[in-house]
């Protein structure tokens, strides 16, 4: 019955790994742009993005500040409501409890140390603390009101964490 003579059957070629094909070879430089472009853009985005808002909102304090007491040459009233307006900024990155009972130099060394340098000078500084309470009092407002803007535009970007003070 199977005197037939059959061959056996002839498979072709295994295929070769090696070269890969051209899509092989552009698909690692394909990743390696899109990769390098999406670093680009987030650095980009650090670069030139606005300030955060809650800097925006006390520069904007301290601009109504200013045109509030803009023909007042000194006025002990501006100085009360610009130490009010620090420690509101200054409680929006520290914990009630760190900023709430700070007073005198204390106080003045936590605003230097939440810009992370010196902004009050000791001058600015016996200014904040006691020439609110005082009755007649001299300071150059321009002075004060730079110091301010310096020292919220150097602020950390998010709110200091309670184990880091």
């Amino acid at each position: 019955m199977n005197d037939l003579p059959i061959h056996d059957i002839h498979l072709p070629a295994a295929i070769s790994g090696w070269p890969p094909a051209i899509g092989w070879w552009l698909l690692p430089v394909v990743a390696c742009l899109v990769a390098l472009i999406i670093y680009k853009l987030v650095q980009l985005k650090k670069q030139y993005s606005a300030p955060p808002a809650y800097k925006k909102m006390a520069l904007r304090e301290m601009q109504l500040l200013e045109e509030k007491f803009k023909h007042d040459e000194v006025n002990i009233e501006y100085l009360r409501e610009v130490s009010a307006l620090l420690r509101r900024i200054a409680l929006s990155y520290l914990p009630r409890g760190t900023v709430a009972s700070l007073t005198g130099t204390q106080w003045i060394n936590q605003l230097n140390k939440l810009s992370g340098e010196e902004v009050f000078t000791p001058a600015l500084g016996s200014l904040l603390m006691s020439a609110p309470y005082q009755k007649n009092i001299s300071f150059n407002k321009n002075e004060l009101l730079s110091s301010c803007r310096q020292w919220v535009k150097q602020l950390p970007e998010q709110p200091v964490k309670e184990e880091t003070i």
